[in-house]
């Protein structure tokens, strides 16, 4: 199927309107303040939006879900890990072409795939959480070999220098002796980079990603439930922007951490800050939360933090596009199992 103008689909046809106006979060050194009442609707903003369809040319298995989007080459790979769990790659015209499904305990099958990366030789996954190990495939998702992974880790990244180090976020778990949060990995030797937070111990909400590559093996690194970002490099972290959200991140030291579902629906119900998310295309950056039932995008240069913007995204807009899954050419890209969304913004 051809890549097709959204003009087609009538549900999103208000999503064409452009506005002149801009709005902008205030900069002041490494702390962008984020105010909700300046985000501009992203309906407004639009320029273009473009349509990829996506299409089953394989019978016995189709993503009912998207955890994570990411390009290679030409190819779009798209991780499941809930409703079919596996990797499904499709091609530039949004046709299934290939896909990793085998879920079980043998040699060449998965548990619960929780991450992956693409790496220069094909695509590495990240599987499970409590016995993590990483599966290796090549560039047409045939196995090739697993090794061991970070145990509880959420997420992962490879880097891609000569050192090949790898980081690891733990998230929040600090049940055991084990408090580290993130984690370096280069050559078999393993360094504890940043401690769990003794404010968040074992706040244990969901997020799908939380590193983002923005040169060489520079990354950026959003942990769930902290508002910083982190910038990290050569096994070090350092913080490279704050986020002041004007009093609505919520205070977690005074919360019961028990129910992480019950948790979530506090914070929702008092209007917090919930549900962060980071992407990026390599030069831009895009930090989406929730407060209440509307969704919020904050926009960067990872290399220049004087003109963030911050989008608004209301709830049956945000049922109509799908989930932001990823960032490409400098466009924001929404959807579900069966459509890509790629929006670009004045």
């Amino acid at each position: 199927m051809k890549l097709l103008k959204i003009s087609m689909f009538s549900m999103i046809m208000s999503l064409m309107m452009v506005s002149c106006t801009e709005k902008k979060s205030d900069v002041e050194a490494s702390m962008i303040r984020v105010n909700l009442d300046d985000a501009l609707p992203l309906k407004e903003a639009a320029s273009s939006i473009n349509v990829l369809m996506l299409n089953d040319s394989l019978s016995n298995h189709f993503p009912g879900n998207i955890n994570k989007v990411e390009w290679m080459g030409d190819s779009i790979l798209i991780l499941d890990s809930w409703k079919d769990p596996g990797l499904y790659m499709y091609d530039s015209e949004g046709v299934l072409v290939n896909s990793y499904t085998k879920r079980g305990n043998g040699p060449d099958e998965f548990v619960g795939i929780v991450d992956f990366n693409v790496v220069p030789s094909g695509v590495v996954l990240l599987d499970t959480y409590s016995t993590s190990q990483r599966i290796y495939l090549d560039r047409n998702l045939s196995f090739l070999y697993k090794d061991d992974a970070e145990v509880q880790a959420n997420h992962f990244f490879c880097e891609s220098g000569a050192g090949g180090g790898v980081w690891y976020d733990r998230g929040n778990v600090a049940y055991g002796p084990n408090k580290d949060k993130l984690v370096y990995v280069e050559g078999g030797n393993r360094k504890a980079v940043l401690p769990v937070p003794s404010e968040v111990e074992n706040v244990t909400f969901a997020s799908y990603n939380v590193f983002v590559g923005v040169s060489n093996d520079t990354i950026l690194y959003l942990p769930a439930v902290e508002p910083k970002i982190y910038k990290c490099y050569g096994g070090h972290a350092e913080v490279f922007c704050e986020l002041d959200f004007h009093g609505l991140w919520p205070d977690f030291s005074g919360m019961t951490k028990e129910n992480p579902l019950d948790l979530m629906r506090s914070i929702a119900a008092d209007g917090k800050i919930y549900s962060t998310n980071m992407l990026s295309d390599g030069d831009n950056v895009a930090v989406s939360f929730f407060c209440k039932e509307d969704f919020y995008v904050l926009r960067f240069s990872h290399d220049d933090l004087s003109s963030p913007k911050l989008f608004k995204v209301d709830k049956d807009t945000l049922d109509s596009l799908g989930a932001l899954v990823a960032m490409k050419d400098g466009c924001l890209v929404f959807g579900g199992p069966e459509k890509l969304l790629k929006i670009r913004t004045n």
